[in-house]
Parts: structure tokens; sequence; C-alpha cells
């Protein structure tokens, strides 16, 4: 389990291309056909055998370019450290703007390229810094070391599968519940405290010791009170018979699980059996819903964002982990859909980021259209907006805001007319001086004048006051 002090770079960049073709190989093939017609007037059909999904040459080199980024890192690291670095602490800080210039490919191309990267494994963990800083990425220590150096010397070793215990999660998940559409950022994903159940740390000594998981082989009739045999060759009877791009999103989405998750755990061969067809049934609803292989796409990528929710609560909560991916004894399996404190739980937290993320692009068209109408009026416009009279720019604004629905297209009408009423000046702030308040208080607040009767200054002073 040694590794060296530096990368090389060579047998890293062979790894990383034996991965691309092995993903390339394994996506679904279809047969594309194109009729062009001669000078003679002939027309020729010619077919041509394409992949769906394979990932294309500018997706390997950004992939190349981010293992030579890595490498200059670790180097940087072990010189700091005297070659004791590890591959959790080395990163790579960079900003899809920094990554097109070099590459010469546009922003929005170099994040889709990592959400590739990430999704075939080249990309172990993705951090958001913020709009302003640059994120953090960490490179496959399978793919810099090889398969059989993934960690150096000094790192502590794998532990054995941990015992399941039930994680602190929030109350039970009410799909009939309405959410207000008013979220703040610090509300996704996070949750109040609630205990379930034994919550002690997962990977102290005094909880699992130094035991492995316990399991029986396969033919056995359960395995520690989970689901029998049967079952579960029936589950694998049906996912055998899917296509393969559909077979390899289950899989797919075990190992982005098993490395995000249970980055600690050593599973056998069963127990990845045993958990893909848990996903199999729990996440995918054994692909009972009929639709394309897009719209599966799009749901895996949904997948991967919501993936990405659990991990950052676990990192926020060390002492709580994740339940089993398979039903064991009494305990459900974390990606069962009964399970109310698995993995169901991060359908409502990307509905949340997802409305918070919304309200945000919502508020920034707003808040663009209204300083863009005040300069236009000012005859200082944006260079985007050169050479566009106002008719243009409301045209170009609204049907930016209909894409968002009616309610935001009546907003930003409403808030047009506003502005066109008083000529597209800014709006004025009114804020009254503190002397100004106190007198407003002050004449809020009139003195009250109160009669007294003779009789009650004769009873002595103090018996009337006000």
């Amino acid at each position: 389990m040694n590794l060296t002090q530096q990368i090389n770079y060579s047998e890293a960049i062979k790894r990383w291309c034996a991965r691309v073709e092995e993903y390339n190989e394994n996506c679904e093939t279809f047969v594309s056909k194109r009729t062009s017609v001669t000078v003679d007037g002939e027309v020729i059909t010619k077919e041509f055998v394409m992949k769906k999904g394979s990932l294309k040459g500018s997706v390997k080199a950004t992939g190349m370019h981010l293992i030579a980024l890595y490498a200059q890192a670790w180097a940087k690291a072990n010189a700091v450290v005297h070659g004791m670095a590890r591959p959790d602490d080395v990163y790579i800080t960079t900003n899809r703007v920094e990554l097109g210039a070099r590459l010469s490919r546009s922003g929005r191309s170099c994040y889709d390229h990592i959400r590739k990267l990430i999704a075939v494994g080249l990309v172990e963990k993705y951090s958001f810094c913020g709009r302003q800083h640059s994120f953090k990425l960490w490179i496959s220590s399978k793919i810099l070391f090889g398969e059989a150096e993934t960690a150096p010397a000094v790192a502590a070793q794998k532990l054995p599968s941990v015992s399941p215990v039930r994680q602190k999660m929030p109350p039970i998940y009410n799909p009939q519940i309405q959410y207000s559409t008013t979220i703040r950022a610090e509300d996704c994903g996070q949750t109040g405290k609630h205990d379930h159940g034994n919550n002690k740390d997962p990977r102290s000594h005094g909880q699992n010791g130094q035991e492995p998981a316990s399991y029986k082989p396969v033919g056995t009739e359960t395995r520690q009170g989970g689901r029998a045999a049967a079952e579960y060759s029936a589950l694998e009877q049906m996912w055998i018979t899917l296509p393969n791009y559909l077979r390899n999103l289950t899989t797919g989405f075990w190992k982005v699980a098993k490395t995000q998750l249970y980055p600690r755990c050593q599973f056998t061969e069963e127990d990845q059996r045993q958990a893909i067809l848990e996903i199999y049934e729990g996440v995918f609803g054994n692909f009972a819903v009929a639709q394309s292989d897009v719209a599966w796409a799009d749901y895996y990528n949904e997948l991967m964002d919501r993936m990405k929710l659990a991990k950052q609560w676990f990192d926020k909560h060390p002492d709580r982990s994740p339940d089993m991916p398979y039903r064991c004894r009494k305990k459900l399996g974390y990606f069962d859909q009964k399970n109310n404190f698995g993995f169901v739980r991060t359908a409502e937290w990307f509905a949340k980021d997802s409305l918070r993320k919304r309200e945000n692009r919502v508020e920034f068209l707003l808040n663009s259209a209204r300083i863009d109408f005040e300069r236009l009026a000012a005859g200082k416009p944006r260079a985007s907006h050169i050479g566009k009279d106002e008719l243009q720019l409301f045209v170009y604004y609204q049907n930016w805001a209909r894409t968002y629905g009616k309610e935001v297209e009546a907003k930003f009408s409403a808030q047009y007319l506003e502005q066109k009423a008083r000529n597209f000046e800014p709006k004025k702030i009114h804020r009254l001086s503190i002397r100004a308040q106190k007198k407003q208080q002050k004449d809020s607040n009139p003195t009250q004048i109160v009669y007294v009767e003779s009789w009650m200054t004769e009873m002595g002073e103090g018996f009337y006051s006000y």
C-alpha cells in the first residue's frame, strides 16, 4: 500500500485513457442513417453505428489537464510535508473561467465536463466554495496511483464494514406538505436536533470493535434477518433482462455512493451485489416508468445532486453514518423507499434547494432588468444591449421572464410599468435623520394633560402623580 512521493504522469494518463475506453464500450449503441444525393440524382443512404452518452475527446482532454494540475499540487504538497502527503489532503483549486481559458472552451462546457468526470469516477469529490471563489476538486487515487495503491502508508487503513446505525435525520418526510416559496440558503439540507436510536460514533472502536460485518454466504435462506435469498434472485433476474444502459446507471450510482457515503467500508462481492439490487428497486423503482434514455439520464443527474446533499450532511455530522446499503437484521437498507431516514429524505432537500436556486435566478432577472432600463434611459447601456431601444429591451427580458412562468412574467411587467411611471429614474429611498425620527416619535405621543382636583393636593405630596 505504499505510494511514491511523485505521480507518474504517463502511467496515470494510460489508466485514464483505459477508463474512458471501458466506459465508452459499455455505452448503448444505435444506428444513424444519412441520405445524400449524387450529381446524377442517385440517392445514397449510409448507416453509421454510434454510441449514446459516450465521452468525447474534449472531456478526455479536460481529464488529462486536471491530472496534470493534480500532479503539480501533489508535488508541492509533498515538498511541504516531506513526502507524507495524503490524497485526501491534496486538491485542485480552479474555476470554470480559468479552465475555459486554458482549454479554449466556454465556461459552461467546462462545467458539463466536470459533471461527466464526476460520473465516470475521475473526480472523486467536488467542493463549491462560493460564487466569488474557485471550487476544489479531488482526483481518483486509483487512476493516479493504480488499483493496488490507493492510499499512502501514513494514512489510516480502511476499517471493516461498520454495523448499521440509525443516523440522525429530520422528522418523517410527508410528500403532502406544501412548502413555502421563501427558503433560506442555510435551510437546505439542514435538520433540527432529533434523536433516533443509538447515535454513538460509528467509527469509534467501542461500537464496532475490530470485528468485520458478519454475513452468510450465497445460498443461505436469510442474511442476518434481512431479505431472503430467493427475493434477491428474483430481483437479479429482472435486473439482468434490462438494457446495458439502464444496468450501467445502477452500477454507476453504486460506485459513486460507495465512494461518497461509504469511504471507510469494505464490501465483498455479495455485499455489492445486494446493494446494486437494493438501488435498482429502491432508487430507480425497477425502471417501471416508461420514459426515454434521456429522461433517465436527467434523473440520474438529479440523483448525483441528491448524493452531494447527503454527503454534505454527513460531513457536517461526523458522528453519524448512513445505514448499510442493503437490508440487515431488522433495519431497512439506506436506499430502501420505506426507510424514512435513508436516501429518500434527500428528495425533500433537493426540492428545497431547487426552489431556492430558482428564487435566486428570478431575483437576479428582475434586478438586471431594473438596472438595464435605468442605464438605457440615462444613455449608458451595457455593452450587450448597445443598439437596442426600449421596446427591444422589454421584449428581451419578457421572453426571459416567460421561461419561469406567468407569475414571474407578471412581476416583471409590474416592475416595468412602475419604472416607466417615474421615467426610469432610480427609486429614491427616503430615510429620516435621527433628529427627525425623534421629532416624529414625539409628535406621535403628544403630552397628556391631567386635571387634578383641589382635595387631591390637600392629602399630601405623592397622593397623585402622573
